[in-house]
């Protein structure tokens, strides 16, 4: 691959048309602007990140999460844009196409944390699930029986509804963006390569696969020899690697702010991965603060910039590899800090995602997902029925298309509408058609 290919400013939808080059706005900037005014991102503000429905503004959700991945993909992409010297690309201008597809990277995820896809998926397994998706094509049962959020936040933001608009391409993005944001570039395969990174998930629906052929062949992204997947674009191991630091991070420092991880556990932790800054920098302000609070605070900023670096130097040393196509794991597995980072799953694996509350919203998710998904498809397919006509009243009209017809489309439609939900809309929605909870009452 080549960096000057890599980062041509096509547009998804406006194919053929030259993109003028703004010395005052980057096509990345427009970007990042285009994702951050979606409906789609507001609605991250109530999807659980970790912990269930906060009752401080100090716990992350879904949308804090996305915006200081946004910031270290900021960072990472600086950093490598200086080490680079790409001809005719600043090194600010690869920091915003990071830091857009980081902000974006959790636009698809469904309400209920991280139960959400797995309720989602695991109700296409069913067997009523099996007879709604009756007569699909294998590729596209896999879609909904192995749902991904990856996959539909590719959707969400490449998809053109046409009861809105004969405008095709979403959000009109930039390719360089949409591959950057493509961790998992492939659909169903017969035989995915799981200890491969990029073949792990399947971060495309098959409805979108053409779509991703497209921005590989224009941006001279290779095609794997299974035919099946492509190689990563090299900056979506950056936008991987600013989720996987925000998330490591942020969750541990939660944990604390909740009162689950003891303050020793968590300074041990985050000095360890200071120490291991290519930068050498310093913690002389540390003895200045007086609340362990604060300490935290300044501790969880100066882990996360030491990690920045760490990433960024294994960037460097792997760039001819990641070019070539050859290098196809975490970055964050070959840095200084990667026990550490595992001790910290670790930590919070035991103490926040099997605290009580945790468990009961994604137990919940398991109820509910799949109680709306039920209710919902079962109405498109039988439209002419009044009590169906009532439900279907209460869903935008722009998700209601014709399931006799349009099988795929309609189910795939009625899907990225509940995993759109809010955790709390899902909720009230669940509770009022089940009538366990009704208005006013």
């Amino acid at each position: 691959m080549d960096w000057n290919m890599l980062l041509k400013p096509c547009r998804l939808g406006y194919e053929g048309e030259e993109i003028k080059k703004n010395n005052d706005r980057s096509v990345f900037q427009s970007d990042y602007d285009r994702i951050i005014f979606l409906a789609a991102f507001r609605r991250l503000q109530r999807k659980t990140q970790v912990i269930p429905f906060p009752e401080t503004d100090v716990i992350h959700t879904r949308l804090t999460h996305s915006l200081e991945a946004a910031s270290v993909g900021r960072s990472l992409g600086t950093i490598v844009g200086n080490n680079l010297n790409i001809n005719g690309i600043e090194a600010w201008e690869l920091g915003s196409l990071v830091s857009t597809a980081s902000l974006s990277h959790d636009i698809g995820n469904p309400p209920l944390g991280h139960s959400g896809e797995k309720a989602i998926a695991e109700f296409f397994e069913s067997p009523r699930g099996m007879e709604i998706m009756d007569g699909l094509t294998e590729k596209q049962k896999f879609d909904f029986s192995n749902f991904e959020g990856n996959a539909m936040g590719f959707h969400l933001i490449t998809y053109s509804n046409p009861k809105l608009t004969i405008i095709t391409g979403g959000q009109n993005l930039t390719y360089p963006t949409l591959a950057t944001f493509t961790k998992y570039p492939r659909a169903f395969m017969k035989n995915p390569n799981e200890t491969l990174i990029s073949e792990k998930k399947a971060g495309l629906f098959s409805c979108d696969f053409d779509i991703y052929k497209k921005i590989a062949l224009e941006l001279g992204i290779p095609l794997k020899d299974n035919g099946e997947a492509w190689v990563r674009h090299p900056l979506a191991f950056l936008t991987e690697a600013a989720d996987d630091i925000c998330y490591r991070i942020i969750d541990l420092e939660d944990g604390y702010k909740h009162g689950l991880i003891s303050y020793n556990d968590v300074l041990d932790c985050l000095i360890q991965i200071f120490d291991n800054n290519p930068k050498k920098d310093s913690l002389d302000n540390l003895k200045k603060l007086l609340d362990n609070k604060t300490r935290i605070g300044y501790l969880r900023a100066k882990s996360i910039n030491s990690l920045i670096y760490q990433v960024a130097d294994i960037f460097m040393k792997k760039e001819q590899e990641l070019l070539k196509g050859e290098f196809d794991k975490p970055l964050c597995e070959l840095i200084p800090s990667y026990k550490l980072l595992e001790k910290i799953k670790t930590i919070v694996e035991e103490k926040i995602y099997r605290y009580k509350p945790v468990l009961q919203i994604e137990a919940a998710g398991f109820q509910v997902l799949p109680g709306l998904l039920d209710t919902f498809l079962s109405s498109v397919m039988n439209s002419k029925k009044h009590s169906s006509k009532k439900i279907l009243s209460l869903i935008p009209d722009e998700y209601i298309l014709d399931y006799k017809n349009y099988k795929y489309d309609t189910i795939l439609s009625i899907t990225s509408y509940v995993a759109g939900m809010t955790d709390d809309y899902a909720i009230d929605t669940y509770r009022n058609l089940k009538g366990i909870q009704l208005p006013n009452c």
